[in-house]
Parts: C-alpha cells; sequence; structure tokens
C-alpha cells in the first residue's frame, strides 16, 4: 500500500483497527527480525541505535530488548543522554550558546570506560543526568549482565565513530532509524515530509513530557536539525541495519490537535510559515482519536500513556 493522503484515508475509513494492527506489525516484524540475527551471533556484545530528534529511539530500544530477551538474552538500555556533562562543563559555541547537540557535550572517557567494562566483565556503574537540574550523577547505577548479556546503547550520537571504534568491531551492531518515509497526494506531490513528521511527533512530546509549548519547540528545532546534518547523517551509511518508523496512520491522529496548535503560535516566530506549512499537511485526512492507538505502539512515544513511558 501507498503511503499517500486517500489510501491512508481509505484504509481507516474502510476498517481502522486493521489498518491499525498492520502498520503495528510492520514496524515491529522489522525489530523482531533485527533482534533474531543480533541474538545468533555471540560476539555481539553493543547494539548501538541512533536516530534523529522524534525518530523513536526510546520505544525501538525497548522493544528491542524485550524481543532480545523473549530469546534468551540478557539485555539492558543505555541511554547517551545520561553521559551528558553537567551544564556548567558543557561546551561552549562562538555565540555564547551552550553547545548541548556536539558529541563532545559527552563525557567520551567515561563512555569508554563503561563499554569497555561492559565487553570485558558483564558490569559497570552508569551516570544518570538529571534534566531538571541539568546535572549528572555519576555512578548512580550499578548493572551486570553477564558474559553473553547484550547492551543497547541509544542517543543521537550512537553511530558516531567517537562512540563506536571504543570498542572492537565483532561486538557492536549498528542500527539506525528514521521516519524514512513521506505522504504524498494522488498526483505524487509531497504533503508532508518525514522532517516535518519529525516535527509534529516532537511538538507532541516536548507538550506532553516536557511542558514546552510549540513556540518554544520551533525555538530549538532549527538548531535539532542543524546538530542532526553534522553529527547523524554522515554516519548512517555505517549502520548494519536501516529501518523507518513511520506508521501509516499516524498524521490523522496529528490533525485535530495541530489544527488547534497552529493558533497557538507566535505569527512572527520565524518557523511559522513552516509550521503552517506542516498543520496543511495533514489537514485533509480523516480524524483518528488516540484511543485507537495500541498502548505498546511507538507513536505512544509522542502522545502519552505508552507502555514504555510511565
Amino acid at each position: 500500500m501507498k503511503s499517500t493522503l486517500n489510501e491512508i484515508n481509505k484504509a481507516i475509513l474502510s476498517d481502522s483497527k486493521a489498518f491499525i494492527e498492520l502498520c503495528e506489525k510492520e514496524y515491529h516484524d522489522e525489530i523482531f527480525s533485527t533482534a533474531q540475527i543480533i541474538a545468533d551471533n555471540d560476539d555481539i556484545k553493543i547494539v548501538a541505535l541512533a536516530g534523529p530528534s522524534a525518530s523513536g529511539k526510546t520505544t525501538s530500544a525497548h522493544i528491542l530488548a524485550e524481543r532480545l530477551t523473549a530469546l534468551g538474552e540478557k539485555t539492558i538500555i543505555v541511554s547517551l543522554d545520561d553521559f551528558y556533562y553537567s551544564y556548567d562543563e558543557l561546551p561552549t559555541l562562538p555565540d555564547g550558546k551552550k553547545d548541548i547537540e556536539s558529541v563532545n557535550s559527552l563525557d567520551i572517557s567515561l563512555i569508554k570506560k563503561c563499554l569497555n567494562e561492559i565487553v570485558e566483565t558483564g558490569k559497570t556503574d552508569l551516570p544518570e543526568y538529571d534534566f531538571k537540574t541539568r546535572t549528572s550523577k555519576k555512578g548512580a547505577k550499578s548493572v551486570d549482565i553477564g558474559k553473553r548479556g547484550i547492551v543497547i546503547v541509544e542517543g543521537l550520537h550512537a553511530l558516531n565513530p567517537v562512540i563506536t571504534d571504543l570498542v572492537p568491531q565483532k561486538n557492536i551492531y549498528k542500527i539506525y532509524i528514521s521516519v524514512n518515509s513521506g505522504v504524498t497526494d494522488d498526483k505524487g506531490e509531497l504533503l508532508l515530509s518525514s522532517r516535518k513528521i519529525r516535527l509534529m511527533r516532537r511538538a507532541l512530546r516536548d507538550e506532553v513530557y516536557r511542558n514546552s509549548d510549540i513556540n518554544n519547540t520551533l525555538t530549538l528545532w532549527e538548531d535539532v536539525v542543524k546538530g542532526e546534518r553534522k553529527y547523524l547523517y554522515c554516519f548512517k551509511g555505517t549502520a548494519d541495519k536501516i529501518f523507518k518508523t513511520f506508521h501509516r496512520y499516524e498524521p490523522a491522529l496529528y490533525k485535530k490537535r495541530f489544527s488547534e496548535m497552529l493558533g497557538e503560535v507566535d505569527r512572527e516566530h520565524r518557523g511559522y510559515e513552516y509550521f503552517y506549512e506542516t498543520v496543511k499537511g495533514v489537514e485533509n485526512f480523516v480524524d483518528l482519536p488516540y484511543s485507537a492507538v495500541p498502548e505498546n505502539s511507538l507513536i505512544r512515544e509522542f502522545i502519552g500513556d505508552g507502555k514504555y513511558n510511565r
């Protein structure tokens, strides 16, 4: 089935439950097949999972971990966000702002120590980052996965050689995830790019989990995209596996909230026109309620009340 406005609307109007189940199955099947590849290779101890903002890294890491556990692999998830330096230690950009997108905002020496300890002994002490106080607590949690355990390292910089070269290459499996799909009209004209879909996801997540309104999301978005271009896309080609997280029914979920959200954006904001185009891209979809989304869906990472983000 094509990702076109009419095909998506037709599938929802015909049987929305069956369509949602199909979209969910496509995504989960891809993760399950990847888990089998990893479980079949006894050398793999580190799974590096990277993707741009709002690609679904957190949920994908949890579902992958669950599947590996079901296959008999002791698995833990390590977020690179926990390796951020405390705010006053972050590198500074020429304009005086803190550089939170750079790989240098992470404590590389501590990452190296932890990953090598995991590969060699299965044990290490991990830090934890408090985003409210913007401080890092070293050695906050101890992990022990044994000699055959697997660690999923997820984050924007997980595919950066600064990170991946810290362990022997035979011990690491690299995954790149993103929306990687857009939606067109029946003439082939692009209605929603993958970046606009990510912006909608990000805006919803910021609203639900970070008490951040759309104006703040748009203010941050420009630097987020610049950071992805500079620090992520160049390493996409090094991945052992690439898969997309776009769920074809999701634009229909966003229609109602984003028609409301457009009225909340400051018309003088430099991101207003881009956001306006994004909202226009979803206005002709039929409306789907959030209640239609399964609890274990990746989409719950952005709209709330999900299994992995309570």
